[in-house]
C-alpha cells in the first residue's frame, strides 16, 4: 500500500488508552493500522487481530501488517494487562501473564517489524506506567515488574537500534480509572497528584505523538502523571 502519510501501528487500539492514541494519530495525519484482541476498532486504515500474550502472537501480527504495508513509521506498543494481585495470590502463571503481554510482546513485535521500521527511519513508543516504570506500588508486584522490564527494554533498544530507529516510552499515571474504583478511591488517588487532577487518555496520546515526532529524542521515558511520581510509593 502506497501513501504519503506516515504509517503507525498501534497495539491495543480497540479500547481505552490505546484507542485514544490511535484516533489521535489518525486525526494528525497518520495512516493507522489498529491491533486488537477482542474489541475490533472501526474507521481505521486496517485492523488486525492477534493475541500478543501468545508466543507466536507478535509474529502473527507482524506478518499481517507486512502483507498490507511496506513501511512503518511508528510502532506504539500500548496493549497491556493490569492486575492487582498480592504476593500470596501471585503464582507462576499470574507472573508470566503480566510479563508475556506487557514486556515480552513489545520486544518481539519490535523485532518482527524491524525491517520496515529501519526502512522508514521510524520510531517505537512503548506505553509503560508510573507503577513499576518509575515507582513501586503496593500489591502489584507482577504488574510493576513487567512495566519496569518494559522501561529497561526501551532504553536497551534505543541503544541497539540507533541511529536508524528511535525508541522511547511514556509512563502514564492516573489517566483512566479502573471501573472497580469507587468515588472515594478516586478522590484519594487524585489527592496524591500535585497538579490536582487526574489525567486523560488524550494527555497520553499527545505525549506519544510528541515522542514520535521528536527527531533528537531516544531512550526517554516521559512521565504523564501530573507529578504523581514525586510522591513516591503509590497503592495503585
Amino acid at each position: 500500500m502506497t501513501t504519503a502519510r506516515p504509517i503507525a501501528l498501534v497495539t491495543g487500539a480497540g479500547v481505552r488508552v490505546g484507542e485514544t492514541i490511535a484516533r489521535h494519530l489518525a486525526r494528525h495525519g497518520y495512516t493507522v493500522a489498529a491491533h486488537y484482541r477482542s474489541h475490533r476498532p472501526r474507521r481505521f486504515a486496517a485492523a488486525f487481530q492477534a493475541d500478543l500474550a501468545a508466543p507466536d502472537g507478535p509474529d502473527t501480527l507482524a506478518a499481517a501488517f507486512r502483507a498490507r504495508f511496506s513501511r512503518l513509521d511508528l510502532l506504539v506498543n500500548s496493549a497491556a494487562g493490569f492486575e492487582a494481585r498480592p504476593l500470596e495470590a501471585t503464582d507462576a502463571a499470574a507472573f508470566d501473564a503480566q510479563l508475556d503481554l506487557n514486556a515480552r510482546a513489545p520486544l518481539l513485535l519490535t523485532r518482527a517489524l524491524l525491517a520496515p521500521l529501519r526502512r522508514a527511519h521510524g520510531s517505537v513508543v512503548n506505553v509503560a506506567d508510573v507503577g513499576g516504570g518509575l515507582v513501586a506500588w503496593n500489591g502489584y508486584a507482577a504488574y510493576c515488574a513487567s512495566k519496569a522490564a518494559l522501561v529497561r527494554l526501551t532504553e536497551c533498544l534505543a541503544l541497539e537500534l540507533a541511529p536508524r530507529v528511535r525508541v522511547n516510552a511514556v509512563a502514564p499515571g492516573t489517566v483512566l480509572w479502573p471501573e472497580s474504583y469507587g468515588a472515594a478511591r478516586r478522590r484519594e488517588l487524585a489527592a496524591r497528584i500535585p497538579l490536582g487532577r487526574a489525567g486523560t487518555p488524550l494527555d497520553v496520546a499527545e505525549a506519544v505523538r510528541y515522542l514520535a515526532e521528536a527527531p533528537f529524542v531516544t531512550g526517554a521515558v516521559l512521565p504523564v502523571d501530573g507529578g504523581r511520581r514525586l510522591n513516591g510509593r503509590a497503592g495503585g
